[in-house]
């Protein structure tokens, strides 16, 4: 199934934005980058291009998320990297780096130049094979799991007429992993690919531009039959520029998280960001919990969103000097939104090759799937649940390095009302499919919990895969208590940092009545507001009165309460 943000989702922001008319755009053509270059530009598809095209996989098919354990970070070397030494340092003390050179006299190059660097050598491989340029996001291998016991290298035609070579590199990584390889013949590029490992992927509508034969009903067949994906949303463009890579201003973080950038109201473009985070907000994630969207503040063209995520650890794009504020304040929400992980700022090589908001990190890095993960297969408890005698915690683990679990690895640990942590064993059944229960709580508790495995590998994974520090979360119906915020995705509140004008679109409301306070530091009441139905308006609160500054706002609807700060700057 796929879903385009129709107008009417820019046609209703649009109303409430005054937009100048002046904005300076950033976002320029910039032909030396990962699009296409001024010659390639009114070339859409190259004639006879040859790709191999295969039969799709049998069985069971899994596209394979970003935050899955990686084997591998792959880089080019395309004489020069596009990501500073100091990166590939940090990643090869902890991960191996496959390194592609066009020669045996490259890879005398960056060897020393690894020596030079503090590269871990011990973990750096090369795979000599003709490249034209170091983008291995856009051309290098998509991963899937088959019958949730195989990785296959998933293969695509990129089309880049000056840079042929490029197009192979999923041929070729396939023979260095030693891995089926499977051809989809649907053109496409990795920084406009996204998935969530439980069959949703997103993309923008380049996809469309790039396959002017295929329907849309076409190009979704194609995704479910290759790769699993039986909800493929392709969405319009905010950015605005013919890039349209995806991972230019939005990146899925977790199964129910996304980032969306967002831009000063002054952008021409603004309404159409705002329109795209609302448009997330109101989605349903595979796990059945409307998406919790984060924003990262780019009001100069930053390149935030365009981050990678390698075991545990996300690499951020950052730019220093007079946006070191706004690089601090990314790094923040990244930590907010993906607690327990690493969180590393990185800035950019000088020159040329200095990140862009149309090409940065993301698109010069691509983690190759672990072939022998430890793969936990979920459908969590969240939200709201009835009171029950207890709550049947299902799980299916695999292995796929062909060891076997280790039986007293199996376990849940949960929590009730943050308290200390509880562990129970769980029982095999039937295949790989293993249980326990969490014994019946009282009315108005919250529940948190996370499941563990190991194998003789050894591997050992968590789910969510951050386990204790981002554990899946729900609480037992009561009519009166409330142990915490228990809606948290009720409240959409845009933009943030705000300039003039501050909007609130609620959601659930039913008929409940809704007071919004905005306070200062001081904890002085500075704005009131009180209204009735806001499922059905989006409220504007006028700022224009008070100075620029952190303010906290809060909102109260029914026995929800919810607090958000505010920054308003001018």
């Amino acid at each position: 199934m796929k879903k385009i943000i129709l107008g009417i989702f820019v046609a209703m922001t649009t109303m409430f934005f005054a937009v100048a008319q002046n904005y300076d755009e950033i976002f320029e053509f910039q032909h030396a980058y990962h699009m296409l270059d001024s010659s390639e530009l009114y070339v859409p598809h190259v004639a006879n291009k040859s790709f191999t095209t295969t039969a799709p996989p049998t069985g069971i098919i899994r596209a394979i998320p970003e935050w899955d354990p990686a084997q591998a970070v792959l880089v080019s070397y395309a004489n020069g990297f596009g990501i500073p030494y100091t990166l590939i340092a940090q990643e090869s003390q902890y991960c191996r780096v496959i390194t592609i050179v066009a020669s045996s006299s490259q890879q005398t190059t960056v060897t020393n130049n690894y020596t030079s660097n503090g590269v871990n050598l011990a973990n750096c491989s090369f795979q000599i094979a003709p490249i034209d340029s170091y983008w291995s996001r856009d051309y290098g291998p998509w991963f899937i799991m088959t019958n949730n016991s195989t990785i296959a290298v998933l293969d695509f035609p990129y089309n880049r007429p000056s840079r042929p070579n490029d197009d192979n590199v999923p041929v070729v990584m396939a023979s260095n992993l030693n891995e089926p390889l499977y051809g989809m013949n649907v053109m496409h590029t990795g920084g406009n690919y996204m998935c969530d490992g439980m069959g949703v992927a997103a993309m923008t509508n380049l996809v469309l531009d790039e396959n002017a034969s295929l329907t849309e009903a076409q190009i979704d067949t194609a995704f479910k039959q290759y790769m699993g994906i039986t909800n493929n949303y392709i969405v319009t463009d905010p950015l605005g520029e013919y890039i349209k890579h995806i991972d230019c201003w939005g990146k899925f973080l977790d199964v129910d998280k996304i980032l969306i950038a967002s831009v000063p109201i002054s952008n021409s473009r603004y309404s159409y960001y705002e329109a795209t985070a609302t448009f997330w907000a109101n989605q349903t994630s595979s796990y059945g919990n409307k998406y919790q969207v984060y924003r990262t503040y780019e009001p100069s063209g930053q390149p935030y969103s365009n981050s990678f995520i390698l075991n545990k650890k996300v690499f951020v794009p950052i730019m220093g000097g007079s946006s070191t504020t706004y690089d601090n304040d990314a790094l923040a929400v990244y930590q907010q939104a993906m607690p327990g992980y690493s969180v590393i700022g990185v800035i950019g090589l000088s020159g040329g090759n200095a990140w862009v908001s149309t090409d940065a990190l993301h698109c010069r890095n691509h983690e190759i799937a672990d072939k022998g993960m430890l793969y936990i297969k979920h459908l969590p408890l969240l939200g709201e649940k009835p009171m029950q005698t207890q709550y049947l915690i299902s799980a299916d683990v695999y292995a796929l390095s062909g060891s076997g679990l280790i039986t007293d690895s199996a376990w849940v640990k949960y929590r009730v009302n943050h308290a200390a942590w509880n562990t129970l064993p769980m029982t095999h059944g039937l295949g790989n499919n293993w249980t326990a229960n969490i014994p019946q709580q009282v009315a108005g508790d919250t529940i948190e919990y996370f499941i563990h495995a190991s194998d003789v590998s050894p591997r050992s994974q968590t789910h969510p895969l951050i386990g204790q520090y981002d554990p899946h979360k729900f609480w037992i119906a009561s009519g009166t208590t409330v142990v915490e915020d228990k809606n948290a995705i009720t409240a959409l509140v845009f933009p943030n940092p705000a300039v003039n004008n501050l909007y609130v679109q609620m959601a659930n409301t039913q008929t409940a009545t809704t007071h919004i306070s905005l306070f200062d530091i001081l904890g002085n009441e500075v704005k009131t507001i009180v209204e009735s139905n806001l499922d059905s308006k989006l409220l504007n609160i006028n700022l224009s009165d008070i100075p620029s500054g952190t303010y906290f706002l809060q909102i109260v609807s029914g026995d929800v309460s919810i607090n958000k700060k505010i920054m308003v700057m001018r």
